[in-house]
């Protein structure tokens, strides 16, 4: 089987076979790490030459672990922690020199990881420039992973994970709205009855979007039904979808505010509306907080001060 071989495997074929192995796509695994797809496809190969195992099967377009890739995955993840973990200590024992080429991995829900964090980023950059990010913007469901898989350092999402060992703490408060075409027949109106609402076409995230967890949850606690017209992955595709007139949504508030100055969404005034949700920090309690995260979650706390 040529488990003699495994030494010769790098921890980026580790890592990369990891992020496979969860999102179970090359291309979504390429987008997570930055690189290109046919890199990908090469590492794991690679990876499989070495183990001798068939670690991945294809039937049509989906992608599956084997009985003998899910057993390598449990490895694999461990020896990425710890690889990971090693390198941070041996910064923190060589002080603040070495500490800033560690990168700070954050995972973002993409709502907060496109229209706010950017911003932060920028900012917390001019305060400390030798500080470099690994920043991961993907749906609330895979910030939970890569937090739980010990991936990232920190997440920022809608919602913490509800789970032991887990540390999370409200960051910023994130309002959801109702928006539609500024010509549609709900603008302007007063307190629009939600049950009137749910009349209309919904142009909604994915599954595991915590934007659509929200409105599902907001429909079915009033025991009105869903009317579900298309289901888009991106938000801006939601936006251009709404401003042609193909349906209304509920989005996030901070990722609507150009279309509203330039008039091509309009908020509708809804019962029940603005939905109230915060962003909050997540971490695992298990993992001490190296110094750029400490640095950087008390920096994320001033802008909650600053931004009330």
């Amino acid at each position: 089987m040529g488990w003699s071989r495994l030494d010769s495997i790098t921890i980026r074929q580790w890592r990369v076979f990891c992020m496979v192995s969860r999102l179970l796509s090359y291309t979504r695994a390429a987008e997570a790490l930055g690189c290109q797809q046919p890199t990908i496809s090469a590492l794991m190969a690679e990876l499989e030459r070495a183990t001798q195992l068939t670690l991945l099967e294809q039937y049509g377009k989906r992608l599956a672990l084997t009985d003998e890739g899910r057993e390598l995955y449990v490895h694999a993840q461990q020896v990425v922690v710890e690889a990971d973990e090693a390198w941070r200590a041996m910064a923190e024992l060589r002080g603040v020199a070495m500490a800033e080429h560690v990168p700070l991995r954050v995972a973002a829900d993409t709502t907060v990881g496109t229209y706010v964090l950017p911003h932060l980023l920028g900012a917390f950059h001019r305060r400390r420039p030798g500080v470099a990010f690994n920043l991961r913007v993907v749906n609330r469901a895979d910030v939970r992973a890569s937090l739980l898989e010990g991936e990232v350092d920190l997440a920022i999402a809608g919602r913490p994970p509800a789970l032991n060992g887990i540390v999370a703490e409200p960051f910023l408060a994130n309002p959801l709205v109702a928006v539609a075409a500024p010509e549609h027949k709900l603008v302007g109106l007063k307190q629009v009855p939600l049950a009137r609402l749910g009349d209309e076409v919904f142009l909604l995230r994915e599954v595991g979007s915590g934007t659509r967890a929200a409105i599902e949850e907001l429909f079915e606690v009033a025991g009105i039904p869903l009317k579900a017209g298309m289901v888009l992955g991106h938000i801006e595709a939601i936006k251009q979808a709404v401003a042609a007139g193909l349906g209304v949504s509920v989005l996030s508030e901070v990722a609507v505010r150009r279309e509203v100055r330039c008039g091509t969404l309009a908020i509708l005034d809804v019962e029940h509306f603005p939905i109230k949700r915060r962003w909050y920090i997540a971490r695992l309690a298990e993992r001490p907080l190296n110094a750029n995260c400490a640095e950087f979650i008390e920096f994320l706390h001033e802008y909650r001060l600053e931004s009330r």
